[in-house]
Protein backbone atom coordinates (compact mmCIF):
# COMPACT_ATOMS: atom_id res chain seq x y z
CA UNK A 1 0.00 0.00 0.00
CA UNK A 2 2.71 2.59 0.96
CA UNK A 3 4.64 1.64 -2.27
CA UNK A 4 1.67 2.45 -4.38
CA UNK A 5 1.50 5.73 -2.35
CA UNK A 6 4.92 6.52 -2.99
CA UNK A 7 4.62 5.72 -6.73
CA UNK A 8 1.50 7.91 -6.98
CA UNK A 9 3.15 10.62 -5.07
CA UNK A 10 6.41 10.11 -7.21
CA UNK A 11 4.11 10.54 -10.32
CA UNK A 12 2.87 13.74 -9.14
CA UNK A 13 5.97 15.54 -8.40
CA UNK A 14 7.53 14.36 -11.99
CA UNK A 15 3.61 15.67 -13.37
CA UNK A 16 4.07 19.20 -11.65
CA UNK A 17 8.31 18.90 -12.52
CA UNK A 18 7.30 18.90 -16.31
CA UNK A 19 4.52 21.47 -16.00
CA UNK A 20 6.71 23.48 -14.71
CA UNK A 21 9.43 23.09 -16.82
CA UNK A 22 7.03 23.56 -19.83
CA UNK A 23 6.14 26.93 -18.39
CA UNK A 24 9.30 28.18 -17.64
CA UNK A 25 10.50 27.31 -21.24
CA UNK A 26 7.89 29.02 -22.81
CA UNK A 27 7.95 31.87 -21.04
CA UNK A 28 11.39 32.38 -21.72
CA UNK A 29 10.31 31.83 -25.79
CA UNK A 30 7.03 34.48 -24.96
CA UNK A 31 10.64 36.92 -23.43
CA UNK A 32 12.81 35.90 -26.30
CA UNK A 33 9.92 36.40 -29.18
CA UNK A 34 8.90 39.74 -27.81
CA UNK A 35 13.08 40.80 -27.80
CA UNK A 36 13.37 39.54 -31.63
CA UNK A 37 10.01 41.49 -32.68
CA UNK A 38 11.56 45.12 -30.67
CA UNK A 39 14.81 44.14 -32.36
CA UNK A 40 13.41 44.13 -36.03
CA UNK A 41 11.09 46.74 -35.45
CA UNK A 42 14.24 49.11 -34.02
CA UNK A 43 16.14 47.98 -37.36
CA UNK A 44 13.09 48.78 -38.90
CA UNK A 45 12.94 52.02 -38.03
CA UNK A 46 16.33 53.01 -38.37
CA UNK A 47 16.06 51.69 -42.12
CA UNK A 48 13.49 54.29 -42.90
CA UNK A 49 14.75 57.16 -45.73
CA UNK A 50 13.51 60.23 -47.46
CA UNK A 51 15.08 59.73 -51.23
CA UNK A 52 13.16 62.63 -52.64
CA UNK A 53 10.47 64.44 -50.48
CA UNK A 54 12.49 65.42 -46.39
CA UNK A 55 10.86 64.66 -43.87
CA UNK A 56 7.61 63.48 -44.96
CA UNK A 57 6.69 59.67 -46.49
CA UNK A 58 9.47 57.66 -44.91
CA UNK A 59 9.85 54.61 -46.86
CA UNK A 60 12.62 51.54 -46.87
CA UNK A 61 14.69 50.15 -49.69
CA UNK A 62 13.58 46.88 -50.42
CA UNK A 63 16.07 46.40 -53.73
CA UNK A 64 15.58 42.79 -54.17
CA UNK A 65 11.86 42.67 -53.29
CA UNK A 66 9.46 41.38 -56.39
CA UNK A 67 7.44 44.50 -58.53
CA UNK A 68 9.91 46.99 -58.22
CA UNK A 69 9.08 50.45 -59.35
CA UNK A 70 8.66 51.05 -63.35
CA UNK A 71 10.39 54.51 -65.07
CA UNK A 72 7.05 56.05 -66.87
CA UNK A 73 4.65 54.85 -64.45
CA UNK A 74 1.59 57.53 -64.07
CA UNK A 75 -0.22 58.04 -61.31
CA UNK A 76 -3.36 59.85 -60.67
CA UNK A 77 -4.38 60.31 -57.24
CA UNK A 78 -8.18 60.90 -56.23
CA UNK A 79 -7.92 62.39 -52.51
CA UNK A 80 -11.29 62.85 -51.00
CA UNK A 81 -10.27 62.28 -47.28
CA UNK A 82 -10.10 65.14 -45.11
CA UNK A 83 -8.76 65.40 -40.91
CA UNK A 84 -8.41 67.66 -38.16
CA UNK A 85 -7.75 71.38 -39.73
CA UNK A 86 -4.84 71.91 -37.11
CA UNK A 87 -3.03 68.47 -38.98
CA UNK A 88 -1.95 67.98 -42.12
CA UNK A 89 -3.70 65.61 -44.08
CA UNK A 90 -2.71 62.38 -43.82
CA UNK A 91 -3.29 62.02 -47.58
CA UNK A 92 -0.76 64.34 -48.63
CA UNK A 93 1.49 62.39 -46.63
CA UNK A 94 0.69 59.57 -48.42
CA UNK A 95 1.34 60.83 -51.67
CA UNK A 96 4.69 62.19 -50.58
CA UNK A 97 5.53 58.47 -49.98
CA UNK A 98 4.72 57.53 -52.90
CA UNK A 99 7.30 60.30 -54.59
CA UNK A 100 9.95 58.66 -52.24
CA UNK A 101 8.54 55.07 -53.14
CA UNK A 102 9.70 55.72 -56.48
CA UNK A 103 12.55 58.01 -55.86
CA UNK A 104 14.72 55.44 -53.82
CA UNK A 105 12.62 52.18 -52.35
CA UNK A 106 13.49 49.52 -55.02
CA UNK A 107 16.59 48.81 -56.35
CA UNK A 108 16.96 52.32 -58.39
CA UNK A 109 15.50 55.51 -58.92
CA UNK A 110 12.17 55.18 -61.61
CA UNK A 111 10.90 58.05 -62.97
CA UNK A 112 6.86 58.86 -62.42
CA UNK A 113 4.07 61.53 -62.89
CA UNK A 114 1.73 62.27 -60.43
CA UNK A 115 -0.85 63.78 -60.51
CA UNK A 116 -3.15 64.89 -57.14
CA UNK A 117 -6.93 65.76 -57.46
CA UNK A 118 -8.42 67.17 -54.14
CA UNK A 119 -12.44 66.96 -53.64
CA UNK A 120 -14.63 66.25 -51.21
CA UNK A 121 -13.78 66.28 -47.44
CA UNK A 122 -10.19 66.99 -49.31
CA UNK A 123 -11.18 70.21 -50.93
CA UNK A 124 -10.39 72.94 -48.11
CA UNK A 125 -7.00 71.39 -47.84
CA UNK A 126 -6.14 72.94 -50.68
CA UNK A 127 -6.79 76.51 -49.13
CA UNK A 128 -4.17 79.19 -49.20
CA UNK A 129 -2.35 80.50 -45.78
CA UNK A 130 -4.88 83.23 -45.24
CA UNK A 131 -8.23 81.99 -46.11
CA UNK A 132 -7.37 78.96 -43.90
CA UNK A 133 -6.43 81.18 -41.14
CA UNK A 134 -9.80 82.69 -41.27
CA UNK A 135 -12.19 79.49 -42.04
CA UNK A 136 -10.51 77.99 -38.90
CA UNK A 137 -9.02 80.25 -36.66
CA UNK A 138 -5.81 78.87 -37.12
CA UNK A 139 -2.53 80.57 -37.92
CA UNK A 140 -2.21 79.59 -41.61
CA UNK A 141 -2.38 75.91 -43.41
CA UNK A 142 -0.43 72.78 -42.07
CA UNK A 143 -0.48 71.21 -45.60
CA UNK A 144 1.39 74.13 -47.47
CA UNK A 145 5.22 73.33 -46.60
CA UNK A 146 4.58 69.51 -48.31
CA UNK A 147 2.58 71.32 -51.48
CA UNK A 148 5.41 73.36 -51.61
CA UNK A 149 7.79 70.34 -51.41
CA UNK A 150 5.73 67.95 -53.83
CA UNK A 151 5.45 70.95 -56.66
CA UNK A 152 9.30 70.54 -57.08
CA UNK A 153 9.41 67.23 -56.94
CA UNK A 154 7.40 67.40 -60.23
CA UNK A 155 3.63 66.39 -58.21
CA UNK A 156 0.90 68.17 -60.05
CA UNK A 157 -1.55 69.45 -57.52
CA UNK A 158 -5.00 70.36 -58.21
CA UNK A 159 -8.63 71.04 -56.36
CA UNK A 160 -11.70 70.60 -57.78
CA UNK A 161 -13.74 73.87 -59.35
CA UNK A 162 -16.97 72.49 -58.60
CA UNK A 163 -16.22 71.55 -55.06
CA UNK A 164 -15.06 74.91 -53.93
CA UNK A 165 -17.85 76.98 -55.73
CA UNK A 166 -19.87 74.45 -53.37
CA UNK A 167 -18.10 75.75 -50.74
CA UNK A 168 -18.19 79.51 -51.34
CA UNK A 169 -14.62 79.63 -51.96
CA UNK A 170 -13.52 81.73 -54.19
CA UNK A 171 -10.26 81.13 -56.84
CA UNK A 172 -7.80 83.94 -55.55
CA UNK A 173 -8.31 81.63 -51.78
CA UNK A 174 -6.76 78.61 -53.41
CA UNK A 175 -2.83 77.80 -52.58
CA UNK A 176 -0.58 79.30 -55.43
CA UNK A 177 0.89 75.89 -55.80
CA UNK A 178 -2.39 74.18 -56.12
CA UNK A 179 -4.01 74.47 -59.91
CA UNK A 180 -7.76 74.91 -59.79
CA UNK A 181 -9.47 72.29 -62.72
CA UNK A 182 -12.82 72.30 -63.98
CA UNK A 183 -14.17 69.07 -61.73
CA UNK A 184 -12.65 66.38 -60.27
CA UNK A 185 -14.68 64.03 -62.49
CA UNK A 186 -12.35 65.71 -65.90
CA UNK A 187 -9.14 65.31 -63.92
CA UNK A 188 -10.17 61.15 -63.44
CA UNK A 189 -11.16 60.59 -66.27
CA UNK A 190 -8.64 62.84 -68.47
CA UNK A 191 -5.83 61.28 -66.70
CA UNK A 192 -7.38 57.66 -67.52
CA UNK A 193 -7.15 58.62 -70.68
CA UNK A 194 -3.84 59.27 -70.66
CA UNK A 195 -2.88 55.93 -68.87
CA UNK A 196 -2.41 56.78 -65.54
CA UNK A 197 -3.58 54.51 -62.57
CA UNK A 198 -6.56 55.46 -60.47
CA UNK A 199 -5.16 55.28 -57.16
CA UNK A 200 -8.37 56.40 -54.28
CA UNK A 201 -7.64 57.80 -51.20
CA UNK A 202 -10.86 58.27 -49.42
Amino acid sequence: MRSRIYGTTTLAFVAIATVASWISTSAQEDEKAIRNSESRASANASAFVFPRIKDHGKVVRLPSAAEQPRNGSKICVDVTAGGPAEAMNPAVEKVARFVNIYAGAGDKPADVSITVILHGDATLTALGAEAYATKFGLDGNPNLPLFRKLKEAGVELLVCGQAISHKGISLDDIAVDVKVAVSALTVNVNRQSDGYAFVPLH
